[in-house]
């Protein structure tokens, strides 16, 4: 199976590992990513600025370009994830056949047909299935207990992302189990890190991550898995030497399919995750 793929600008950057292993490892499942051409930024604004069209436009042109490949386009970023699911949401809606009418003038471009956002984890889950997925681990990754860090972005708004239990969302838990971890259950898989407060209120985005982080180890939690490049930014920047690491959960994915060390981009995280791993005799 072979999918039309959006990485989004920051996997090209400070998320390179998330993308890189993402990609290797659905090889190794039985999919393939196909990146879509002269894709843009998804203006990931639209999170703050819902009444902007401008700050619309970029996420449903990438839309109206993706109509072109097929039915379905995956993403992996939880803000490029929130953003476009959203921005198509609103393509459809015929109480605003107004804005998308203007989209497709602006854009000089036909909708070909309506396009699903799909986020990887609901393509392993929905196309592949967990028993795939466990028929491909050859290192489980047992003795390791992970708290799922989801955030905000994953599952909010909920009526329009459709994406799991806005409160106790379970499929990054589920592949965790079906790799050979064992999930924990903690107080704020689905709470916010801070965001892009970090940017002009530092103090109050620490606050809220080192929540996150200090309820995951209250839990029993060894260490931390997101999706979201933010997130993973605000959680990673508190850790101290022997903290609890924080990894994408395609690093760990990656890891028990049997990618090799070099290929897990383990060196983007501060101190020493590899180490740890080492420790724990995973790597």
């Amino acid at each position: 199976m072979t999918y039309a793929y959006y990485p989004g600008c920051t996997l090209y950057t400070k998320a390179r590992s998330l993308d890189l292993c993402a990609r290797r490892a659905a090889d190794r499942v039985g999919f393939s990513l196909e990146e879509m051409p002269s894709w843009v930024c998804c203006g990931a604004i639209f999170n703050t600025a819902q009444d902007d069209f401008a700050a619309r436009l970029g996420a449903q042109r990438n839309l109206v370009w993706a109509s072109r490949l097929g039915d379905r386009l995956v993403t992996l970023c939880a803000a490029c994830y929130n953003v476009l699911k959203r921005a198509g949401a609103r393509l459809s809606d015929p109480a605003h056949a107004e804005e998308r009418e203007r989209v497709l003038q602006f854009l000089d471009e036909p909708y070909e047909r309506e396009v699903r956002v799909l986020h990887y984890l609901e393509v392993l889950k929905n196309d592949i299935g967990w028993d795939a997925v466990r028929e491909k681990t050859v290192k489980p990754l047992a003795g390791l207990k992970v708290a799922s860090y989801y955030g905000c972005l994953m599952v909010r708004p909920a009526e329009v992302l459709d994406f799991d239990d806005p409160e106790d969302p379970q499929v990054m838990d589920d592949l965790m189990r079906t790799i050979g971890a064992e999930p924990v259950t903690f107080d704020f898989k689905a709470e916010c890190c801070g965001g892009y407060l970090v940017v002009n209120r530092r103090d109050a985005a620490r606050d809220a991550s080192a929540k996150v982080l200090d309820n995951a180890k209250s839990w029993g939690a060894e260490a931390v898995v997101t999706t979201c490049p933010l997130c993973q930014y605000n959680l990673d920047r508190l850790r101290k030497p022997g903290g609890i690491p924080v990894f994408y959960f395609t690093q760990l994915l990656g890891l028990a399919l049997g990618m090799p060390k070099e290929e897990l981009g383990l060196d983007v995280n501060s101190g020493d995750p590899a180490g740890f791993l080492e420790k724990k005799g995973l790597l």
